[in-house]
């Protein structure tokens, strides 16, 4: 039994060997945002992909790497069916605001006990597993402590390829602070309104030119997309560079 069967965050296994530098006994996790009423595409996070819910794919993605994994959705009616899901595959569901995602954000990561989380969109069944693995040891092992490390900017690459992992505590700190309404709703966009105010952490990622549009699921056309990737190949640990050359085909 994992530790998020029991709704009890994780020690973190930072990727690279650990050492003695950095925050490597700090408490991480992956959050899992998500809800039914999506403004692009409502009702995304349940429609198939690839034999199973959109939702569920990352889900079982994410659970594919050593840390928790958790799902942040509202406390709306319409949620219910998406909290019943991630509860069914093992992972802890915090639900909260709908429009203050921020606050979302922060009361998931106090209520799971996480110091530290990855920002995981629950639209992204192809997020890169190597890039979050680097971003994941940036954060535990990084001399002074990062507030945020980010994959960005990547230059050419298409949507639902960004990885970010927060600080939970400076995270908190931005909001007790104060902020607008896209802060509130994009979660990480105040770090980046304000770089000199934080220490943040840039990774290398397989930024690039890539023949498919988007790995996010934003439209029926993103969706009929996937679908053909995931027919060729069921792999949940399946790299964005195999899918694209998929997607060539």
């Amino acid at each position: 039994m994992q530790p998020s069967d029991l709704g009890l965050p994780a020690r973190s296994r930072g990727a690279g060997g650990g050492g003695s530098s950095g925050d490597v006994t700090a408490v991480l996790g992956i959050i899992v945002f998500a809800r039914h009423d999506s403004r692009r595409l409502p009702g995304k996070a349940l429609r198939e992909v690839g034999g199973m819910a959109l939702l569920a794919r990352v889900i079982r993605r994410a659970q594919t790497t050593p840390w928790p994994v958790y799902v942040a959705t509202t406390r709306k009616a319409a949620d219910d069916p998406l909290a019943a899901l991630a509860e069914g595959l093992g992972a802890g569901v915090f639900r909260g605001s709908e429009a203050k995602v921020m606050e979302r954000a922060v009361l998931a990561a106090e209520a799971f006990g996480l110091d530290c989380f990855v920002r995981l969109c629950g639209d992204r069944p192809l997020f890169p597993l190597d890039t979050m693995e680097a971003a994941v040891a940036a954060m535990l092992q990084s001399l002074p402590a990062p507030d945020l490390v980010t994959s960005l900017p990547m230059p050419g690459a298409p949507p639902g390829l960004t990885t970010e992992v927060v600080r939970t505590r400076s995270l908190k700190q931005i909001l007790q602070g104060g902020v607008s309404a896209a802060q509130q709703e994009h979660i990480t966009t105040a770090f980046y309104d304000r770089p000199a105010a934080f220490h943040i952490r840039h990774v290398p990622s397989d930024a690039g030119t890539y023949a498919c549009p988007s790995f996010a699921v934003d439209t029926e056309a993103d969706l009929a997309n996937l679908n053909a990737i995931f027919a060729a190949s069921g792999d949940l640990c399946l790299s964005p560079r195999e899918a694209d050359r998929i997607y060539r085909q």
